[in-house]
Order: C-alpha cells, then sequence, then structure tokens
C-alpha cells in the first residue's frame, strides 16, 4: 500500500482533540481534490441531485488559494448533465490524490444510482478516477464500533482538531443536510422548473456557501489526519442569507 494512504488512516481524531503538527512527512500528495454533493434524500432512489462540487488544492499554500468549482443542476432535464461536467472536470484536473468524507458510501453511491436510474451506466464508469482516493470516514465508522460510540459527523471531527463549525442560514435557521435535502435542494429544483431566474439567483449563493465550507471541511479534516497545519478560510465562517419568494 502506498505510504501515504497508511499514514492518512493511521492518526484520526474522533474523540480526543488534538492539534494538528507541523509536520507533513514524505511522499505525501501534493495537489487534492475533494468532492462533494448535495441532495434532496439520502437514499437515490427517493431523491434527485441539486449540485456537486470539487475543490483543488495544494498542500502547504493557505486556504484562499483553494480553488472551487460548484456545479448546480441548471434545468429541469438536467439530472445527468451536472454529473457529467463534474466528472469530466474530475478528470482533467492535475491532482495527485482524490481525498472524501463518507463518499464510498453516499456521495459516489449515489451518483452511481441516479446515472444507473437515468440508463446511463456510460457515465458511472467515470465515477471511480484514476487516482489514489481515501475516504476518511471509514476508519473513524470501525473505531467509533470499537469504542461503543456512535459514528461521527463531520462536524465532530473537525470540532476533534478544534475547528470551528462554519453555518450557512437560511431565513433565520441553519442550513443541515435534513433541512437542505427537505426544504432548501427541493425549493431549488421547483424554482428551476418554474423558470424563476429571480428566486434562483437567490437560491444559489446560499447552496454555494454550504457546499464550498463542506470541501474546505474535507481538506481540514485531511490535513488533520496527516500532521500538516492548515489555516482555514471558511470554517467557522456564519453566513446569513434571506431569500423573497
Amino acid at each position: 500500500m502506498i505510504e501515504w494512504l497508511v499514514v492518512s488512516v493511521a492518526v484520526f481524531q474522533v474523540v480526543v482533540p488534538s492539534s494538528p503538527s507541523e509536520s507533513c512527512g514524505a511522499g505525501l500528495p501534493s495537489a487534492i481534490v475533494t468532492l462533494d454533493i448535495e441532495t434532496t434524500h439520502y437514499d437515490p432512489t427517493e431523491g434527485e441531485t441539486v449540485s456537486v462540487g470539487l475543490a483543488v488544492h495544494d498542500r502547504g499554500e493557505p486556504a484562499s488559494e483553494i480553488s472551487y468549482e460548484l456545479c448546480h443542476r441548471e434545468g429541469p432535464d438536467d439530472k445527468v448533465a451536472t454529473i457529467a461536467r463534474t466528472l469530466e472536470r474530475l478528470g482533467e484536473l492535475d491532482a495527485d490524490a482524490l481525498i472524501t468524507y463518507n463518499s464510498r458510501d453516499f456521495d459516489l453511491d449515489f451518483l452511481n444510482e441516479r446515472l444507473r436510474a437515468n440508463e446511463r451506466a456510460d457515465v458511472a464508469a467515470h465515477l471511480e478516477p484514476d487516482l489514489p482516493h481515501v475516504d476518511l470516514y471509514p476508519e473513524r465508522q470501525r473505531l467509533a464500533d470499537r469504542r461503543g460510540d456512535k459514528w461521527p459527523g463531520l462536524e465532530e471531527c473537525l470540532a476533534s482538531y478544534g475547528y470551528p463549525e462554519p453555518v450557512t442560514v437560511w431565513n433565520g435557521q441553519k442550513v443541515t443536510n435534513t433541512r437542505f435535502g427537505e426544504e432548501l435542494g427541493p425549493l431549488y429544483l421547483e424554482v428551476l422548473d418554474a423558470d424563476n431566474d429571480d428566486v434562483l439567483e437567490q437560491l444559489t449563493p446560499i447552496i454555494d456557501h454550504y457546499l464550498a465550507t463542506d470541501l474546505e471541511a474535507n481538506l481540514a479534516l485531511y490535513y488533520g489526519d496527516i500532521g500538516t497545519a492548515f489555516e482555514p478560510a471558511r470554517l467557522g465562517e456564519r453566513a446569513e442569507f434571506d431569500v423573497l419568494e
């Protein structure tokens, strides 16, 4: 197994807080890409893909240098194109590794099922890019099982390294995965279907913020695991949005 793959899962902070060290270690990837999706349901047979995001970062560079590519549904019939555009872009990026959080059991699995439901197995074949992939979640899940603890959320894992939680507020209430799936995602698709550009322009920045902070969180968690110092630009940020429908 490649050395940095071992390192990346050898140190995980689920319960015991610790600060990232300055040591980076040898053989670690320099250019990292991470992926996250937003959907209307956790079950791909019940929900749809709303957005797919990528973030690219060179290890050791400031978080302000992270490059975000956020792809949202652009039309009522854009069920496959959003995924296909992102996968095409992922294949073009000059990255050394793909880092994700729970993508094997959720993100990639969800995209795969949605593509196959739309009879696009040809696109699904590109879901696993031709570069090393580390999912930061399974080892944490196994550790929680051994300890008899509940499976950790991303926010808990961030807190174990001292990283603050970013907050997206929409019409006075915090956006969570549940609220996104039940309210924000369906509303976005509804106004997209109705061709309501005014509301769409108000909703897009909310999704952008929610998605981008998740992507930076993936990177921060990985850097914590490998002992690389990282000063986030978005974690701890609170953004409030009011939408007039």
